[in-house]
């Protein structure tokens, strides 16, 4: 039912899409695809540990949302919100989420940056303050094109850290299971 491979090329096709973006200088557009790969990463998380995340409270939620309101009767996965992969990727403890990140804040934050700034894509976004960074649109309509090219810089930094630890995550649950499984061959 869940393509990872399919998921997989819409990540590099969004990140290649990113890039094009930054060297033409369309900032606002570079940081809403960095938020799509970021939601990427976390559904292409959910479905390489499928059996996990179906025992998460966000998970369950999903699912009773689905059936009450008959959306779908199963692949409640793809109804995930990046909200909702969060929250899972927080349960899971594939995100740091309280981690400090040097001198500089909360991991947590950076994460909501990349969050926030993805949400700019909604006209609603730019007409009331957010809760997190408060008039977040206010600082992007009125930022300089340097500004605007620093803020980029942090999602990219955000996403491609992410997709660092999440592919490390799934380097060493495969190195564990290769091992064991090595273990229960007998050597002929």
């Amino acid at each position: 039912m869940y393509n990872v491979e399919y998921l997989c090329k819409i990540i590099d096709k969004f990140w290649k899409e990113a890039n094009k973006c930054y060297e033409n200088k369309c900032y606002l557009a570079c940081m809403i695809l960095y938020g799509a790969v970021l939601e990427a990463l976390l559904l292409a998380m959910c479905f390489v540990y499928q059996d996990k995340v179906r025992k998460t409270n966000k998970y369950q939620e999903v699912k009773q949302k689905c059936i009450k309101n008959k959306i779908r009767k199963r692949g409640f996965m793809l109804e995930f919100t990046l909200s909702d992969l969060l929250k899972i990727g927080e349960e899971l403890k594939w995100l740091p989420m309280k981690e400090k990140i040097e001198d500089i804040g909360l991991f947590e934050d950076w994460v909501q940056w990349v969050k926030e700034t993805r949400n700019l894509i909604h006209p609603a976004r730019w007409l009331k303050p957010d809760k997190y960074f408060g008039n977040i649109h206010k600082l992007m309509k009125d930022a300089k094109k340097s500004s605007l090219k620093k803020f980029v810089n942090i999602s990219e930094e955000t996403v491609d850290g992410i997709r660092i630890l999440l592919l490390g995550k799934i380097e060493r649950d495969l190195r564990k299971k290769l091992n064991l499984q090595n273990k229960l061959v007998p050597d002929q």
